[in-house]
This record gives structure tokens, sequence and C-alpha cells, in this order.
């Protein structure tokens, strides 16, 4: 996961010439899922690919319970949509799981 997260920042500095905030958030939001998943799957997560849409809809919901902000749950949604594009694009992803999660 680590470094398809990295992997993603480079494209993210270097193709699409985002700002250092916007790096900086997309980073953030995604260790913050693979913490997640580290914990949820005791230290054995699945590979980026493997992540089914189940498993982010349990990390949104563990979101909720901790109290986090509906806007800054939907930031996160939008990180990971756009981190599966990416993995698609890059064929290590058949399918985009965040796609159908709603705000």
């Amino acid at each position: 996961m680590r470094t398809a997260i990295a992997r993603f920042m480079q494209f993210l500095a270097v193709e699409r010439n985002a700002s250092p905030h916007t790096i900086k958030s997309y980073r953030e939001d995604l260790e913050a899922l693979a913490d997640y998943l580290d914990e949820a799957f005791e230290g054995n997560p699945p590979p980026p690919g493997e992540i089914a849409t189940t498993d982010l809809r349990e990390y949104v919901a563990a979101l909720h319970e901790a109290g986090y902000a509906k806007t800054s749950i939907a930031r996160r949604l939008a990180s990971l949509r756009s981190f599966f594009k990416f993995g698609q694009r890059e064929g290590w992803a058949e399918t985009n799981p965040a796609k159908p999660l709603r705000n």
C-alpha cells in the first residue's frame, strides 16, 4: 500500500503539478487509510488492488464513529477515488472500490 501511495504522490507532483498543500493532504488521507487497514487486518492488509468497497465502507464508518466532520470525510473519499482511479490507470487495480461510496 505504501509503495502505491508513494507512486501516486510522485504522479501528483510530476504529472499533475499539484501544489505542496494538495500533495500533503492526499498523503495524510491515504496514510490514514493504510494505518486503518494495518490495524483492521492485524498487520496483514490486502494489497491496494485487492481492497474492496466493503473495506472502504468500514473505514468511512470508523471515521464517522471517531467524530470526523462530514467535510473531512468527503475530502478523504475524494482522495481515495483519485488514488484508485490512478491504480486502474497503472494496472494494479481492476476497479475503483471508492467509486460507489457517497459523501
